[in-house]
């Protein structure tokens, strides 16, 4: 039998470049049949619109009978499989309870099976098997090869069948149902209508799918431009090199050169082009056959090309692709791509973007943070939609409930547009509490604060109200600038803000990165960013980093004295007392410079467990505690909070947080050292409510959030609230405990919309 890691590359490569689902499966059952040695391979995939399997490929059974044999859940040894979600391994299938006989399949003769689950993102999309005409059960090592095979493939299905489904065809080649629905999580609230604008990153030749050129002639023009920048950037390349490398590393550049001369390569990917490709689909599909010649060469030599093949074709995608990303975006778009950085905000105006869609993130990835404080309904983590696909098309983004659809009916349209029309009349309605004080019904004062690192910010959290600024997020200006930016340009940043919310006080982190905030002039490379090098411990290693910043603030704030700085990501009281006397030394050189700047109020975040439990030190050291409820979930449940594939377990109304955030403020109450949270949890109305409940008074959120937390607040009495928070602490479930928060304002009532929640439609 052929080497089963070998068929495992060819079965995936295979399945990965294909240019549908049909031939993909075709692709992948002829392998299988021949690499297994077995008699018949077969792929049933789920078809939602019948709520059945369908047999959409075989190689060894009646070939007439694809995509007309189909089996509900409960039928057969295939929903048998699909039903239990586990291997089936049978020595003779025939005398299994469940096996079913269908006319005209020619199967009699068939004995030995081996039926696996396709699962992707914990849905079973179909069934992988195997048969043999021999009575006997399959090797364990067959077993293990086709389980891994299905978990490898699963993600290319499923991508595929949205595509197709996108196109407004079904598995069967069939019209498709509209209403399309995507799912992914909820990370900022509202509705919008819009167009999609696909931010597309730097792909890998091994990674594009095929694709359909809607304009061949621009196609066409699109692939000379980039051969002829390419030749260019060679070219001056080989010449500002010519004086510093030998004759044969020289070579290299004229070996390249060779090829984009030759005919073959760029008429081949010409004709794939008018046969109806787009440019990158031709190129990619083009090069990755000239490397896998090239790599099965028995000459060394020959053999090495691959390399070169491979390297060129990157070259000239790199050039396909950074064109397209050249396109303008256009005001009130929908932002779809893998995932986007904060750096696509410093160049966009919010007004400009309707809505985002990302397939990777979460609700408290840093990109879903600088979303809520722009009010732009987002929707990321929808691992299945074929983004790459959208560009121009019409979405709808739910920031609500999490989903993104396509292909809407008149009815489904009307309903979205209802809402966006609701969305408007609930903020003009919320615009009018701005001038009221924030306290509860019972007349108890919360401190509302805002989140803020953009400018764009400031008007808009000046409008609501806000009793200061809990959190400026130095590291913004950072990642905007694109280097690190001198102490003056930072005094200037610095001071604005300071100037905007004067005599309110104005919080301001210093330098925190690592972790999902990163900076392209200051890579940091780690296996797992988030437990390594970041925040308090990239600065302290970097005193003159943290020097030039704590002088900047000082500067800034100099005739205000409304400046308060925070040190993130605290683990230990020796970092604390490092970054002290880094600052008092800031404070000395200004004064010794003839500038009298007064010492600031200095505090620490609670980000991690240690952190907790050192909250008597600490107190002991600071003026003020905050508490960063991201990071402190993050850590408490070991979920990577930017992770999809865990947000579900993500949640900040976890009984351990709650239990930790509750002996928080309680020593900071005990040792008189007032106590915030600006975490997301505190811009969430109901989490607003419940650590109101559980003893805080100081609250800061993005300028999107507060009013509506201010709605809520009001509409409840601070004793009530300590009463249901006593009660949630002994519940153990995070959803039992939001369900029963949830009732008890009901009761109260305060309805869905104060809580940006929405009734079920």
């Amino acid at each position: 039998m052929t080497d089963l890691i070998n068929l495992l590359r060819k079965v995936v490569e295979s399945v990965t470049t294909s240019r549908d689902l049909k031939q993909s499966m075709a692709s992948l059952v002829s392998l299988i049949r021949k690499g297994m040695a077995v008699d018949a391979c077969n792929v049933f995939l789920w078809d939602g619109n019948q709520d059945r399997y369908v047999l959409v490929a075989t190689d060894g059974l009646n070939l007439n009978v694809v995509n007309h044999i189909t089996l509900s859940k409960n039928e057969g040894l295939i929903g048998f499989v699909g039903k239990r979600e586990e291997p089936l391994n049978l020595a003779d299938s025939v005398k299994h309870p469940n096996y079913h006989y269908v006319p005209d399949v020619d199967e009699d003769e068939f004995h030995g099976l081996l039926a696996v689950p396709i699962i992707h993102n914990r849905k079973v999309i179909g069934v992988l098997s195997a048969q043999r005409f021999k009575v006997g059960r399959f090797l364990d090592e067959e077993e293990a090869f086709l389980v891994t095979l299905s978990a490898q493939v699963a993600g290319v299905i499923a991508a595929s069948e949205a595509t197709g489904t996108l196109s407004g065809m079904d598995l069967l080649g069939e019209q498709a149902s509209r209403d399309i629905r995507f799912d992914g999580i909820a990370c900022s609230n509202g509705v919008a209508i819009g167009t999609a604008h696909v931010i597309a990153p730097g792909i890998s030749l091994s990674k594009v799918r095929y694709a359909e050129a809607e304009d061949i002639e621009s196609e066409l023009r699109h692939f000379e431009n980039a051969l002829h920048q390419v030749r260019e950037e060679l070219m001056q390349t080989r010449s500002s090199l010519e004086s510093e490398l030998r004759p044969e590393e020289l070579a290299l550049f004229d070996v390249y050169a060779g090829i984009l001369e030759d005919q073959a390569v760029g008429d081949m990917v010409r004709d794939k082009i008018r046969a109806g490709e787009t440019a990158v689909s031709a190129l990619a599909g083009t090069m990755r056959g000239y490397v896998k010649h090239f790599e099965e060469m028995e000459d060394s030599y020959l053999r090495e090309r691959a390399s070169d093949m491979r390297d060129l074709g990157q070259r000239i995608l790199n050039a396909l692709v950074v064109e397209e990303d050249d396109a303008q975006i256009p005001d009130g778009a929908i932002l779809v791509g893998e995932e986007l950085s904060a750096a696509v905000f410093g160049s966009l105006h919010p007004d400009q973007v309707a809505g985002i869609v990302c397939v990777k993130g979460s609700s408290n990835s840093h990109l879903a943070i600088l979303a809520r404080a722009l009010n732009i309904p987002t929707v990321l983590g929808a691992q299945e939609i074929p983004w790459q696909e959208l560009d121009g098309k019409e979405l709808v983004v739910d920031g609500y409930r999490g989903h993104v659809y396509y292909r809407l009916t008149d009815e489904r349209r009307e309903y979205f547009e209802e809402l966006v029309r609701d969305e408007k009349i609930r903020v003009l309605g919320l615009e009018s509490l701005a001038g009221l004080p924030s306290e509860t019904a019972d007349c108890v004062a919360v401190n509302l604060m805002i989140n803020t690192g953009l400018q764009t910010d400031i008007i808009r959290s000046k409008d609501t109200g806000a009793d200061g600024v809990g959190l400026f997020r130095t590291e913004v200006p950072f990642m905007m600038l694109g280097r690190f930016p001198s102490e003056e340009e930072q005094a200037r940043i610095y001071r604005a803000q300071m100037e905007a919310f004067h005599p309110r006080p104005v919080t301001m982190r210093m330098l925190d990165i690592g972790g999902d905030k990163s900076l392209d002039y200051f890579p940091i490379e780690e296996a797992n960013p988030f437990l390594g090098w970041r925040g308090l411990r990239v600065t302290l290693d970097h005193p003159e980093i943290f020097i030039v910043q704590a002088r900047a603030m000082l500067r800034a704030s100099l005739g205000l004295n409304n400046l308060r700085i925070m040190l993130p990501m605290v683990t230990s009281v020796g970092e604390v007392e490092e970054a002290l006397a880094l600052i008092h030394r800031a404070i000395y050189e200004l004064n010794d410079e003839g500038l009298k700047v007064e010492t600031p109020d200095i505090g620490v975040m609670i980000e991690v467990p240690s952190a907790v439990y050192l909250m008597k030190e600490l107190t002991s050291l600071v003026e003020f505690v905050s508490v960063g409820s991201n990071d402190l979930t993050q850590y408490i449940l070991a979920v990577d909070r930017n992770n999809p594939r865990v947000a579900d377990i993500y949640d900040s109304m976890h009984p351990a947080v709650l239990k930790a955030l509750k002996i928080i403020v309680d020593e900071g109450k005990a040792a008189n050292v007032p106590v915030s949270v600006c975490g997301e949890l505190a811009g969430d109305p109901l989490g607003a409510v419940a650590l109101l409940g559980l003893g805080y008074r100081s609250l800061s959120m993005s300028s999107a959030n507060l009013l509506r937390v201010k709605a809520v607040i009001r509409q409840i009495d601070a004793g009530w609230a300590e009463t249901v928070a006593a009660g949630l602490l002994n519940i153990d479930d995070p959803k039992v405990i939001r369900s029963t928060l949830l009732l008890a304002l009901q009761k109260v009532g305060v309805p869905l919309t104060s809580l940006g929640l929405l009734p079920k439609g």
